[in-house]
């Protein structure tokens, strides 16, 4: 597809170059990175992370208590984590050979 848009934004300067630092990491442009943040908008219908008020909560800035609280959802329930921890009954080589084995 050829790329014939062009976008102008005023932003923070020093956001800039922080970002341009890790995209230089990623060996990506700061043009390539606009690209995949608008690619994934586009594939998910919006945006393509959460959007809070809530502050990001890390061992620095809260409890282990608080981040448990605030990301419960996403820890396994009881049942999630034995199914979780349990050893697999057969191992298989191949994903062709654990294919087979679901359709006997």
């Amino acid at each position: 597809m050829a790329k014939t848009a062009i976008l102008r934004a005023r932003v923070d300067s020093e956001k800039v170059t922080a970002a341009e630092q890790v995209f230089s990491k990623l060996g990506i442009s700061v043009a390539d990175a606009i690209n995949l943040f608008l690619g994934q908008v586009c594939i998910q219908k919006g945006i393509p992370f959460a959007l809070t008020t809530r502050p990001h909560l890390d061992l620095s800035n809260a409890t282990l208590s608080e981040i448990e609280e605030r990301y419960a959802d996403r820890i396994p329930n009881p049942q999630t984590s034995a199914a979780l921890s349990e050893k697999p009954s057969r191992r298989f080589k191949t994903a062709t050979q654990a294919l087979r084995s679901l359709e006997s």
